[in-house]
């Protein structure tokens, strides 16, 4: 379920990475670290908490006890399918309480808009951005790229904001708004997101998921999908006694 987790939020975040991918961002926009020092960050408003981490995996049916757990290797398929709601607030805090090893964002908060739209804070890890690019398949010629312009491998803050959807597998996203440190970006370099959707796309299929719906709709997060058991294996560090 880690993908998934990961594509709802930062399908947005996943834009800008696709800037780096296209070599609009890397080619136009040399970034070196006086321009991304740290500036505010952009809160949202948007509540973490255990008690909404936990709610956001009993919605996504993941077990938090070891008899759940016990009872889906039992029977899998009672795991492998999920329809379900999310709240902003069940997201932020999987995401941000989830430790996911190497994900590049920390902090993270994100708002589902009542006009379908997206919004996402928090701080983006640098170090960890190169090691999540890499382990996501992105050739090494773009992340050493990444190296020569981006002079530090230290943490600054981001904001981005835009629409994303899934439906049977297609991934549409369409940025509006994207902040790097002290950089806004011209909606000239954030307007290449489809190879970044179609990478998710083909990356979903190959790790065994099917995503008949994904979208935001009246502030919350819609999920239709069939999951590999192995998605399993980031969670369950929220599994206890």
């Amino acid at each position: 379920m880690k993908k998934l987790i990961i594509v709802v939020c930062i399908l947005v975040f996943l834009g800008l990475v696709g800037l780096f991918i296209a070599g609009y961002f890397l080619g136009n926009v040399p970034v070196v670290s006086k321009l991304l020092g740290a500036n505010k960050s952009v809160q949202l408003g948007v509540k973490i908490s255990t008690d909404s981490a936990y709610q956001g995996l009993k919605d996504l049916k993941m077990p938090t006890t070891a008899q759940e757990l016990t009872a889906i290797s039992k029977n899998q398929q009672t795991y492998k399918t999920v329809k379900t709601t999310l709240t902003q607030e069940e997201v932020s805090s999987l995401l941000a309480l989830g430790n996911i090893p190497d994900f590049p964002l920390k902090l993270t908060q994100v708002k589902f808009n009542p006009d379908g739209t997206i919004e996402s804070s928090g701080v983006m890890d640098i170090a960890e951005l190169k090691i999540f690019l890499k382990k996501n398949g992105i050739a090494n010629d773009v992340i050493e790229q990444i190296n020569n312009y981006v002079k530090v491998d230290g943490k600054v803050n981001y904001y981005a904001k835009g629409t994303c959807k899934i439906d049977n597998n297609k991934v549409t996203m369409n940025l509006s708004s994207v902040q790097i440190g002290k950089i806004s970006l011209p909606d000239s370099l954030i307007g290449s997101s489809g190879q970044v959707g179609n990478y998710i796309s083909n990356s979903l299929v190959k790790e065994g998921y099917n995503v008949r719906k994904m979208a935001v709709s009246n502030g919350k997060l819609e999920l239709d999908a069939d999951r590999p058991l192995n998605s399993l294996e980031p969670w369950l560090k929220f599994v206890h006694n």
